[in-house]
């Protein structure tokens, strides 16, 4: 069964003067835990994980970050995917300012979602939280009329079905492998979590940015290099 966040969390802030959070906007004017995000967002009956829509349309040619492409003209956005494959401070300002963002994510033709890192050395409740603002932020995107494809990720074996609540099923969807191939210990819980996402989504086709990882079924997936520059470790 699937809730509205209405009936779950009361918004005061409608209650405001100033109704348009476009023009105010601020950690602050969005509320507590960003509750301001969640209208119009529906949410798992379980766990209330925001709901992600699969994306079923066409594929990007090629991915570029998105703090990479801010720099860029507009001119030159209009065929652009931007991803965040990135480090979590590329990621922080869109999340603080979610909709001065989203009128420039609009020049762009997709982009895929955050992607605010889930450390297996990370608290259970650090990483659930940073899946939650992931779906949230995709969702929101969507809900914008932006062209979002789902980019699921995981923190540990053990709680896998939560990291993948929320996230759609059947859908093309986006993964990243930056910043665990050369570890050992991350490589497996990294493949093996890859095969239980497969399992639980079924993801109709995979854009993979990053290094080929053993196991991984080439078949569905099309790869994207990380076109970091040299000596960086965790994306672009």
């Amino acid at each position: 069964m699937i809730y509205p966040y209405e009936k779950v969390l009361p918004f005061e802030y409608e209650s405001s003067e100033c109704n348009d959070l476009r023009m105010v906007e601020s950690p602050r004017t969005l509320g507590p835990l960003h509750s301001a995000l969640c209208k119009g967002i529906e949410f798992t009956g379980k766990n209330q994980f925001p709901i992600v829509e699969p994306y079923t349309g066409q594929q990007p040619e090629v991915l570029c970050s998105v703090h990479r492409l801010l720099k860029k003209p507009s001119s030159l956005l209009h065929d652009q995917c931007g991803h965040f494959f990135t480090s979590d401070s590329h990621i922080e300002p869109f999340w603080n300012y979610p909709y001065r963002y989203i009128q420039w994510l609009r020049k762009l033709r997709y982009v895929i979602s955050t992607d605010f890192s889930l450390y297996t050395n990370m608290l259970l409740m650090q990483k659930l939280w940073n899946s939650f603002r992931n779906k949230l932020m995709t969702a929101v995107f969507q809900h914008n009329g932006l062209n979002a494809i789902p980019a699921p990720s995981w923190g540990d074996l053990s709680n896998i079905e939560l990291y993948m609540e929320g996230w759609p099923k059947s859908s093309i969807i986006a993964i990243n492998s930056t910043g665990v191939v050369l570890d050992k210990r991350c490589r497996y819980i990294w493949l093996e979590g890859y095969h239980a996402m497969l399992d639980i989504l079924k993801p109709i086709q995979i854009i993979r940015y990053g290094a080929y990882i053993e196991g991984e079924r080439k078949e569905i997936s099309t790869y994207y290099p990380n076109n970091n520059k040299p000596g960086y470790r965790y994306g672009s």
